[in-house]
């Protein structure tokens, strides 16, 4: 059953206001100070049916920009305010979204840290390292937790230095890195070894030399030939695996 379908259910006997306005939220040829008042309207009445009417608005654009990006901020501020009734419908349309950039600031102001934190990770575990059409999902969730330190990131992230998508894997290491727990530089060595992606290779040299983590013995022989590679070196490993990088100027 589609949300039209459930919202015409409730009141089978004449007109639904709630349909009404969910109908005008969803036109992309309405008027824009019609479809405003729309918003408007579901955002005041507030309920989780109301909110889940409200975020396929997130699915579309429309002309002018400007206009566009009003009505979903002011959907955005209203929503992260309705902590009682607004986490369920962002979690799942999280989950079926094609764009996330917006349910994940949404759920960034409705949760508490550690909630936000297993929110993402669970959108993560739904995800593979395959090709995907679409891969934004994964990709967002990643790269919103880059700025969550938390013990539980490293684990959950460190499969996507597998995935099949270069920028997903750029984003991996981005965010292991900015966790700042040693356990990540084995696998991320080991993807300097095995990737060939000069992008990721500089990636990982730079960040694994501001880190000052040592490269685990199996893994020396097989970096210090690609080493020499990387443009924005000179690398090099010291005695003790360490990588090190260009001396900083200034």
């Amino acid at each position: 059953m589609g949300l039209f379908d459930f919202l015409r259910g409730r009141n089978a006997g004449g007109a639904d206001p709630l349909q009404k306005h969910a109908e005008r939220v969803l036109d992309k040829r309405a008027m824009s100070p019609d479809r405003f008042a729309s918003i408007e309207y579901l955002c005041n009445v507030g309920t989780d049916e109301a909110w889940r009417a409200l975020l396929p608005r997130f699915n579309f654009t429309v002309d002018p920009s400007i206009t566009d990006r009003e009505e979903k901020q002011f959907i955005l501020e209203r929503i992260s305010e309705a902590t009682e009734t607004a986490v369920e419908p962002v979690k799942e349309f999280l989950r079926k979204a094609q764009a996330v950039n917006w349910p994940i600031k949404m759920l960034r102001a409705l949760l508490a840290p550690e909630h936000f934190v297993a929110e993402l990770i669970d959108v993560l575990a739904g995800e593979e390292t395959a090709y995907q059409k679409n891969g934004e999902r994964k990709n967002q969730a990643i790269i919103a937790l880059e700025d969550c330190p938390d013990s539980r990131v490293p684990d959950a992230v460190a499969p996507f230095l597998d995935d099949v998508s270069e920028d997903t894997r750029f984003h991996a290491v981005r965010t292991l890195l900015a966790q700042g727990d040693e356990k990540s530089a084995a696998p991320i060595f080991a993807l300097l070894v095995r990737d060939d992606s000069l992008r990721i290779r500089t990636n990982v040299a730079e960040g694994l030399a501001e880190k000052h983590w040592a490269c685990p013995e199996e893994f020396r022989e097989k970096v210090l030939p690609i080493l020499p590679r990387i443009p924005t070196g000179p690398y090099t490993l010291d005695p003790s695996g360490i990588l090190k990088g260009p001396a900083r100027r200034g």
